[in-house]
């Protein structure tokens, strides 16, 4: 699991300070799981985000493991539904939740 602290803020989304979402690499069930509880895959801020990580992070894996029996390059992109915080600064709870699952 790589936790990530894209920028939001609901004050000015160009004055954007710390919100927690997960992206997890799943091995077993061969792609990657993005959690968040405030945005969902409609978000563009989000997508963007996380494909921005995840195409590094195939270059890398590619890069270092290339001749490692696992391959990430092939795999999806998830969003995980995730029950939705009610307010600006709960995420770090629903963060532990994610870590903890």
């Amino acid at each position: 699991m790589f936790p990530m602290f894209q920028e939001l803020a609901p004050e000015g989304p160009h004055d954007k300070c710390g919100h927690h979402h997960a992206i997890c690499l799943d091995l077993k069930n061969q792609r990657f799981e993005v959690l968040d509880s405030m945005r969902s895959e409609a978000d563009a801020d989000l997508t963007t985000h996380v494909e921005y990580f995840i195409n590094n992070l195939k270059e890398t894996w590619n890069r270092h493991y290339k001749n490692s029996r696992v391959q990430i390059g092939h795999f999806p992109i998830e969003y995980v539904a995730t029950t939705k915080q009610g307010n600006w600064h709960d995420y770090g709870f629903h963060m532990l939740e994610y870590l903890a699952k």
